[in-house]
C-alpha cells in the first residue's frame, strides 16, 4: 500500500492518501486503527464504487476481490461525515481526481475541537479516564457524553485502543514479555495477550513475527 498526497489543498479532516492495486482479502485483516477512510474500487468493467469505513472494534478480513486501483482518504480520528450527502455527491461524478475529492470532504466532513482534543489527551497521556476529563477541564460526564455523541464510541474505547497500538508500534523494543507489559500500560502479561487477541487476533509473539501487522501499527492513525 502506498502512502501519499496530492490535493493541492488537504482538508481538515484529512490525514493521508493510499492507493493499493491487486488481490485483496487474501492476506492479513485490517487491524483497528481509530479511522474512518473514504474509499473508492475500481474494478474493470465496472463503475467506481465508494464507501466510508466504519470504525473497527477487531480485525476485519476484506472481500476477496483483484481490484484494478484502490484509493483511501483516511480522516483523522473524530472526524464527522456527512455520509449520505458525501456520497450522493460522488456518486454523480462523470470523472474524479484527488482534488475534487478533497474539496468534496472539505464541504462534509469536520472535525470538532474538542473532540480534537480529547482524543489527543486521551492518546498521549498514561492517564485515567477521570484524569484526561480533569486535564481538558471538563467533567467525566462531559467528556463521556462528547465522545459517544461524536465518534459513537466511549472514553475507554479511545484508551484501550490507544493503548495497543503503543504497544504494537513498540513491540520491537521487548525483550521480557512481562516487563513490556506493565511498560505499557497493563496490568500484567495475562492481561495484554487478551488485549492483543481482542483487538488484533493474536499473540504479542505472533503479532511481533508478523512484517505486514507491524507496518499497520506504524501508519498514520489513532494513537
Amino acid at each position: 500500500m502506498q502512502h501519499n498526497h496530492t490535493c493541492t489543498s488537504l482538508p481538515e479532516t484529512l490525514a493521508q492518501v493510499w492507493h493499493h492495486s491487486g488481490e485483496l482479502g487474501v492476506s492479513d485483516p485490517i487491524l483497528p486503527d481509530g479511522c474512518r477512510d473514504l474509499i473508492v474500487t475500481e474494478v474493470e468493467g465496472k463503475r467506481p464504487s465508494w464507501h466510508v469505513s466504519e470504525l473497527f472494534d477487531e480485525p476485519h478480513q476484506t472481500e476477496r476481490i483483484n481490484v484494478k486501483r484502490m484509493t483511501g482518504f483516511r480522516l483523522k480520528p473524530g472526524t464527522q461525515v456527512n455520509e449520505q450527502d458525501l456520497i450522493k455527491a460522488l456518486s454523480v461524478l462523470g470523472s474524479w481526481d484527488e482534488t475534487t475529492i478533497c474539496k468534496l470532504l472539505a464541504d462534509h466532513t469536520r472535525l470538532n475541537t474538542r473532540v480534537s482534543e480529547a482524543l489527543g489527551c486521551i492518546a498521549e497521556e498514561q492517564l485515567s479516564i477521570a484524569a484526561s476529563a480533569g486535564a481538558l477541564g471538563v467533567t467525566l460526564k462531559t467528556l463521556q457524553r462528547t465522545l459517544a455523541r461524536n465518534t459513537n464510541r466511549s472514553p475507554v474505547y479511545w484508551r484501550q485502543l490507544a493503548r495497543i497500538r503503543k504497544a504494537a508500534r513498540h513491540i520491537e523494543t521487548a525483550e521480557n514479555w512481562a516487563d513490556f507489559a506493565l511498560d505499557n500500560g497493563f496490568s500484567d502479561q495475562a492481561h495484554m495477550t487478551r488485549e492483543f487477541q481482542r483487538w488484533f487476533g493474536t499473540s504479542p509473539m505472533q503479532f511481533a513475527a508478523n512484517s505486514r501487522f507491524k507496518r499497520q501499527a506504524q501508519s498514520i492513525a489513532f494513537g
